[in-house]
């Protein structure tokens, strides 16, 4: 080891990031509780302004990435990794973005009525949210905490695999429900983007325990 790499040890990292971080998971926690309720509303007015309201959330988000990486072109030692910081928050934004996917696919395909294997896919995508904003809120403090946030990775990972099993047999039925080729491409289109969601959200946990691991 250099004696400059041996000194950076000893000297304070930056930990303007973390509320950069605590940003994002807010704006995801929001959009994924509104993408719930677009799933249960049956007003075409109000479902518009729900999506309007995570279109709002994407955008923000945004906004959060661009300040992110002002931030990271300007800093020298980061909290952790740097490959890692950078990572991390496209992770987030991609979530953030599956959302607003998932969102527009339910206002342009007008549904009015959706199963239930589609509402427990949101549901999934909003607990995963809600313990990835826990996860951020305890980054700062990683080291003492990383037993609670292996823990709520876990629980992520865990609603993951639900919605895979979900997205399986809800592909498998819908050619046994009597919809239209229409109705079926409709609700194929929604479940799909609902898993991607799930996935993106998996894959931020299993990068967060990588980034653990190595501290």
């Amino acid at each position: 080891m250099s004696l400059n790499s041996f000194f950076q040890f000893f000297v304070p990292k930056e930990t303007k990031f973390y509320p950069l971080y605590q940003q994002q998971a807010a704006y995801i926690d929001k959009a994924a509780t509104l993408l719930r309720q677009m799933l249960l509303e049956t007003d075409l007015d109000q479902l518009e302004a729900l999506r309007k309201d995570i279109k709002v959330c994407e955008t923000e988000g945004d906004k959060v990435l661009r300040d992110f990486y002002s931030q990271l072109f300007a800093t020298v030692l980061t909290p952790f990794d740097r490959d890692d910081v950078h990572e991390l928050a496209e992770m987030m934004d991609t979530f953030l973005d599956r959302i607003d996917d998932s969102a527009n696919i339910i206002l342009t395909r007008r549904f009015l009525a959706v199963d239930e294997d589609l509402t427990t896919m949101a549901d999934n995508i909003m607990f995963a949210a809600e313990n990835l904003s826990t996860i951020i809120a305890d980054m700062p403090n990683m080291l003492d905490n990383r037993k609670e946030i292996n823990r709520l990775c876990q629980e992520i990972k865990t609603l993951e695999n639900e919605s895979d099993v979900l997205y399986g047999s809800y592909i498998s039925k819908l050619f046994n429900n009597g919809y239209t080729l229409t109705e079926i491409i409709k609700r194929k289109d929604l479940v799909q983007v609902l898993e991607n969601t799930t996935n993106s959200v998996k894959y931020i946990s299993d990068k967060i325990r990588s980034i653990i691991s190595k501290l």
